[in-house]
């Protein structure tokens, strides 16, 4: 029962891999953030604000932000969004 992370950019170089595995069947995504900010080099760096968080191919902030509920067998990808000015 492993809910499957997949880090790509700079979440991959805080963290240190390609892939988490947290091992709860279902999790919150606010939960979620906090296994990344103990596993991270840097918390300070995870700031759900500046991350796309993908949960079944589609943006968390479309399907309910941190309170989307993520399930045993599920992968859920993080990007880090990069803002210009």
């Amino acid at each position: 029962s492993l809910i499957t992370l997949k880090l790509l950019g700079g979440m991959k170089t805080t963290i240190g891999k390609n892939f988490i595995f947290i091992d709860k069947s279902e999790a919150t995504l606010k939960d979620i953030f906090k296994e990344l900010k103990k596993k991270s080099k840097d918390p300070k760096i995870i700031n759900e604000k500046n991350l796309m968080v993908v949960v079944k191919g589609v943006d968390s902030s479309i399907i309910g932000g941190k309170e989307t509920v993520v399930k045993t067998g599920e992968i859920i990808t993080i990007v880090p969004i990069i803002h210009g000015g």
